[in-house]
């Protein structure tokens, strides 16, 4: 088994999923609250400013067979690291009970109903230009590219975020955050000359600084993308 991109076995308790909402989803995977405990605190501490006051659903879709969690020392452990849990989803009726007697309720986000699950009507193409930044992207800012790819030939610095729904291309140094595919696009990728960014992040999946470290970088233009649910990166 992998999590953003990392091999880990299968004593992994959960992963982190990113979710432009804008929230993240935690997705427990196995419940073992110490192994939990320590490995939330690992990946926090890989990236601090990631998580600080960041909204988290707890999913409990991967272990609705089992029976309620200690929801009560789960969010504390969560609002003790700066992060505000505000509900859960998927998980068992047993579950759910526990959760929302701990004070958090249950929701349905990201999920989709039978009605938008039913094929819709085709509609003709829409053909949307690519954003274009040709100044720096300094500290502090934001940049998204909505329903278009993202072109930045400037560099952008540490601090600075770009997100786009489609991919996204930096031909200066790339330092900050970097989200392409924000609104779920599994085929968005990331293009590079120089990486030394914060995150990097394809429909949610994402790797830290820490984990690019361990990436064969190279010289050369850079790609990031997603296979099977990991975040690639390789050299053109």
């Amino acid at each position: 088994m992998t999590v953003s991109g990392v091999a880990i076995d299968q004593n992994t308790c959960f992963q982190f999923k990113a979710n432009f909402l804008p929230c993240t989803v935690l997705q427990v995977m196995r419940y073992d609250w110490e192994a939990l405990e320590q490995q939330l605190l690992n990946t926090i501490r890989n990236a601090p400013p990631f998580f600080s006051d960041l909204p988290v659903i707890i999913d409990l879709d991967k272990i609705k067979s089992l029976g309620p969690l200690n929801f009560v020392k789960l969010k504390e452990l969560l609002v003790a690291n700066k992060m505000i849990p505000i509900g859960v989803r998927g998980g068992n009726e047993e579950q759910h009970l526990a959760a929302n007697a701990a004070g958090l309720p249950t929701l349905s986000a990201g999920k989709l109903s039978v009605a938008e699950t039913k094929p819709q009507k085709k509609e003709e193409p829409v053909v949307r230009l690519t954003k274009l930044v040709t100044t720096p992207i300094r500290s502090g800012m934001q940049v998204y590219a909505k329903e278009s790819d993202l072109i930045v030939t400037a560099a952008v610095s540490q601090g600075a975020e770009l997100l786009a729904d489609g991919n996204i291309h930096v031909y200066g140094s790339l330092r900050g955050r970097v989200l392409a595919g924000v609104q779920g696009n599994l085929q968005a990728r990331i293009y590079c000359r120089t990486l030394d960014a914060e995150l990097v992040s394809i429909a949610g999946y994402y790797l830290t600084k820490e984990d690019m470290l361990h990436s064969p970088l190279g010289d050369g233009m850079k790609q990031i993308y997603l296979e099977n649910e990991q975040v690639r990166i390789s050299v053109l």
